[in-house]
């Protein structure tokens, strides 16, 4: 394990978009920034939309993205 990586104080930074045209259905790509370098990878689905997505943000940021469960508690309605 990368000594600097310690996900008790893991941090979601930022996220940006990126639509996907080309494939069988339209598609949103999502990439989530942390604080400790770390990128992951999502996709909007489920019928939401984009603008739906960048909504969320605001409450992504500053999230600890370990704890799923608490994330999804918090953009659940």
């Amino acid at each position: 394990m990368n000594p600097k990586i310690d996900p008790s104080t893991l941090k979601i930074t930022d996220m940006r978009f990126a639509d996907i045209d080309g494939a069988p259905k339209r598609c949103t790509l999502i990439k989530i920034y942390t604080n400790q370098g770390i990128v992951g990878y999502g996709e909007v689905r489920d019928g939401a939309s984009k603008l739906y997505a960048q909504m969320l943000k605001r409450f992504l940021i500053g999230e600890n993205p370990c704890n799923i469960d608490k994330i999804f508690r918090r953009i659940k309605q």
